[in-house]
């Protein structure tokens, strides 16, 4: 039940899940993180509009698991 939207994105990344999302960060292929962003609740907006063209991780941290997603940002 996990939803994550649009993929490839232009300006806002959408997460949302079942149970309470606690943080999302956004990391470069070279592991450096660029965005991060603490939520505590089932949905959040990420806006990734100020990022360069190309491929992130979006890690999405729910209670002891993380989950991860490949985004491509145009």
């Amino acid at each position: 039940n996990f939803v994550a939207y649009p993929n490839p994105v232009k300006d806002v990344f959408n997460v949302s899940y079942t149970s309470e999302i606690s943080s999302v960060r956004v990391l470069n292929l070279l592991g450096q993180e660029v965005v991060s962003k603490a939520v505590n609740a089932t949905s959040t907006q990420v806006d990734m509009s100020q990022l360069s063209a190309g491929t992130y991780i979006v890690n999405v941290t729910v209670g002891d698991s993380i989950k991860s997603i490949k985004v491509i940002k145009q």
